[in-house]
């Protein structure tokens, strides 16, 4: 399972966030993300955690978000305590 970005609109919207590598999120900047109005796993990355997925959002400076938990993003991308990792 991983968590998604998704806005909070009434018709979901999902965060796109141009990452190769989990260690790209210490270098996100505000409002780097495209929306996209259809959920495709193959662009939409994943998070592990919570965690992570609020880290995310923090960096690109969204105020508000939904965490959607699902099977299957393409990419998952998980910081945890040692370090960093993806699965």
């Amino acid at each position: 399972m991983a968590y998604l970005l998704a806005t909070i609109d009434t018709k979901v919207r999902w965060y796109v966030v141009p990452l190769k590598r989990v260690e790209d999120i210490q270098f996100l900047e505000l409002g780097q993300f495209t929306l996209l109005d259809q959920l495709d796993l193959e662009v939409v990355p994943g998070f592990g955690n919570k965690d992570t997925a609020k880290r995310v959002a923090m960096a690109l400076g969204l105020k508000t978000w939904r965490y959607v938990k699902m099977d299957g993003p393409k990419t998952v991308y998980e910081l945890n305590d040692v370090g960093v990792g993806k699965r």
